[in-house]
This record gives C-alpha cells, sequence and structure tokens, in this order.
C-alpha cells in the first residue's frame, strides 16, 4: 500500500511539472514584446532584421559574387549615419557556403523595422534619441518590402516597368487578391543599398490586407532571381495592432 501512495505521489509531481513547463511555454514572449526597443542589444536588433515575423532570409545562386558573407547585411544605413557591416562576424552569427548567398526581406514600412534600424544607429553611431524617434515616427503612406544582401546586381538594373506584371503582394487566404507594385527605388538610389518596392495601403478606399488575409506572400522576378518569401500577419503586432 505505501508504495502505490508513493507512486501517486510521483505521478502528481509529475503532471505538476510536466503543467508547469506547458504554462510557461505558452506564456513565453519574444523579447520585442517584452523589451523596448531602446533595450534591445545589438544581436536582437540584428535579429529583428533578419529573422522576425517582420524579415525573411532567402538564398539565392551568387552569381560571381563572393560568398561566405556574414548573416548580417553589409550598408544597412542607420539614423546615425553607420551602418552594419561586419557586425555580425564579431558577434559570431553563421555565414553561407559557396554558391548561395543571403537577400534579407524586410517589410520596411513596419515599425518593429524601423525600430531595429534605430536601436543599431544608438549602438553603432551614437545616433540621439531624437534623430531615432524621427526616423521610427515618419509616415509611411505604403507598404514598402525592402530587399538587400551581398548580389544585388539584377535590382540596381531593375526599373518600375521591368517589375510591373511580375512583382505582387499575394493574400493566402484570399486568392484573387493581388496587390500590384505601385513604386520602384534601386539600390543605386540609395545610401543603404536596399531595393525598395512599394504597395498600396488602400485598394479602393479599403485596407489592401488585413488579419483575414492569414499570410502576405511577397513575390518578384528580378532578372534571374526570383524572390518568394511569406509573412504571417498574424505574429506581425506591435502594441496590439497589425504592423505593415
Amino acid at each position: 500500500m505505501p508504495s502505490q501512495n508513493n507512486q501517486f505521489v510521483r505521478n502528481t509531481k509529475l503532471v505538476s511539472i510536466l503543467g508547469l513547463v506547458s504554462v510557461l511555454t505558452l506564456s513565453a514572449k519574444d523579447f520585442w514584446e517584452e523589451k523596448a526597443f531602446n533595450q534591445w542589444d545589438e544581436k536582437q536588433a540584428l535579429r529583428i532584421l533578419s529573422d522576425s515575423p517582420w524579415a525573411k532570409t532567402q538564398l539565392v545562386l551568387g552569381g560571381g559574387e563572393s560568398t561566405g558573407r556574414a548573416l548580417d547585411t553589409p550598408r544597412v544605413l542607420t539614423p546615425g549615419g553607420g551602418n552594419t557591416a561586419g557586425a555580425a562576424a564579431s558577434s559570431g552569427t553563421p555565414t553561407f557556403g559557396a554558391g548561395s548567398v543571403p537577400l534579407y526581406v524586410r517589410w520596411y514600412s513596419s515599425q518593429r523595422i524601423r525600430q531595429a534600424l534605430g536601436r543599431l544607429g544608438q549602438l553603432q553611431s551614437n545616433a540621439s534619441d531624437e534623430q531615432v524617434n524621427q526616423f521610427i515616427r515618419e509616415p509611411m503612406q505604403d507598404y514598402l518590402i525592402a530587399v538587400v544582401g551581398p548580389a544585388m546586381k539584377p535590382f540596381e538594373d531593375a526599373n518600375l516597368e521591368s517589375l510591373k506584371g511580375k512583382t505582387f503582394l499575394l493574400s493566402k487566404k484570399d486568392k484573387n487578391k493581388k496587390i500590384e507594385l505601385k513604386s520602384y527605388i534601386s539600390p543605386k538610389e540609395r545610401k543603404d543599398g536596399m531595393a525598395l518596392f512599394g504597395f498600396p495601403r488602400l485598394v479602393n478606399e479599403k485596407p489592401s490586407l488585413g488579419l483575414a488575409d492569414e499570410e502576405a506572400q511577397f513575390v518578384s522576378q528580378v532578372g534571374q532571381v526570383r524572390v518568394n518569401v511569406s509573412f504571417k500577419l498574424a505574429k506581425m503586432m506591435t502594441d496590439s495592432s497589425l504592423d505593415l
């Protein structure tokens, strides 16, 4: 009888421990939900820019570009005038092997992406709070998708006309929804080396994207480079609002 009681107690403790682990797992929050952006360290800011609900990384053939690049991207201009070149190499982030290089696709018009860039400006270039806040609060009339990476020649050669009919935002839920490209800024026109794709926030006076779409897919054919990444909209929340 005592052995049965001991077994019951052990089983009860095990269930309690497993229940506690489940609760902690469910309640765990990402650092960007728990900490103000001005408390992020450099690795956290870089993660927002490369592996977060607002940023995806796609590998493409290098096209003759040098390989073994660090996970961070070169020439990411921050509000203080600096860039993130070399930051990943010093922070121990992985490199990519021969034959492929990363393209970083970011929802640039989102507050989170601009917070990450602003934070890097503070950490690397001593950007002032005023500079950073002005940068973050700059009105974004359209959705802006930024693409940046080591192999940007196809994006430098592209223009709005060559991309129309080949570049869209698509809805996972509504297969008939296809948001057409509105504007394009070549990396040649920017100090940070990013290509910027603009899409209208409103179509027929209604928001072009919403949580009901579940995912937004950015697709573009730029020369020989095919970009195809998806963003889960329910995860792209800032202060309880969809942050696009």
